[in-house]
This record gives structure tokens, sequence and C-alpha cells, in this order.
């Protein structure tokens, strides 16, 4: 597989697990308060996004840093919306939900956080670059997946604390 081709999949399942993750993560406290749920995505969420935004952006190949940042933030963003339509509407059936301030909050935070990470990092990134593998998919990818059966789960059978 091409280099640029597993790097577009990283971003993906990267996407992927950080959606999943973060959400599960929210699930609870968002649960119990929607003010706590929404002070944690403040908070938390951004952290977890630059963490995982950082680790796509050191695994680039390319040779301009900013053409990597550009595709990144459209995965991130593209990701974030069918995955909120898969949250919201399959398997909440909520989609009245989705569509608040703090979604787009979202969405605008998503496509500005690689290019801020640039400003902010480039010659970390430049410096730190490395290599794709298979235990990077892997590791990333089964986060991503128990996250999801669990939410779903959790969702479906509507456990409460």
């Amino acid at each position: 597989m091409k280099e640029n081709t597993k790097w577009l999949l990283y971003n993906l399942t990267v996407a992927f697990t950080l959606y999943w993750a973060g959400n599960l993560f929210l699930w609870f406290p968002w649960s119990i308060n929607a003010n706590l749920g929404i002070g944690l995505m403040f908070t938390i969420m951004p952290l977890l996004w630059g963490i995982g935004i950082y680790y796509c952006l050191i695994r680039y190949k390319g040779e301009k840093v900013l053409t990597g940042v550009i595709i990144n933030s459209i995965i991130m963003l593209v990701s974030a919306v069918v995955s909120d339509y898969i949250f919201f509407g399959l398997i909440r059936g909520t989609m009245d939900d989705l569509y608040q301030l703090t979604t787009f909050y979202g969405y605008g935070f998503l496509i500005i956080m690689p290019f801020l990470e640039l400003q902010f990092f480039k010659k970390l990134i430049i410096k730190k670059r490395c290599p794709l593998t298979s235990y990077n998919f892997i590791s990333v990818g089964a986060i991503g997946l128990f996250s999801l059966l669990i939410l779903t789960f959790i969702i479906k059978l509507d456990i409460k604390i």
C-alpha cells in the first residue's frame, strides 16, 4: 500500500477512535448533567483531539506539512459529521439533539486545530516524523472499535448510573 494511502487510512482510524472514545468518556457525565458533559467536552476533548492530530501529522511523509494539515483537517471534519449522524441518528435516534451550538463549535475546532498545531509545533512535528506501522493501526483501531461497541451497548440497553 502506498504511504499516502496508509496515512489517509491512519487519519480515518484516529478520527474514528477519538470520536467514539471521546463520546464514551463523556456519556456518563453528560447523562448526569448536560453542563458537566459540555464542560468536559470543552476542556478534555480538545486535548485528546490535539494529541490525535499531532500523531497524524508526525506520520505525514509529504514534502509540505501544510498539505498534510489541510488533508487532516478535512478528514477530521468529515469523519466527525458522519460519526455524529451515526451516533445521534442511527444509535440514539435523536437527530434533534445533534445540531446545537456545541456541535458547530466542535466542527470549527476540528477545522482549525491542525492549523494551530502547525503554527505552534511545526518544528516539533518535522523533528518527530516517524513511519506508520501496523501496530499504529491495530492499537488505535482497537480502542475505537471497543469504544463504539461499549457505547452502543450502553445506549441500546439504556444502562444508567
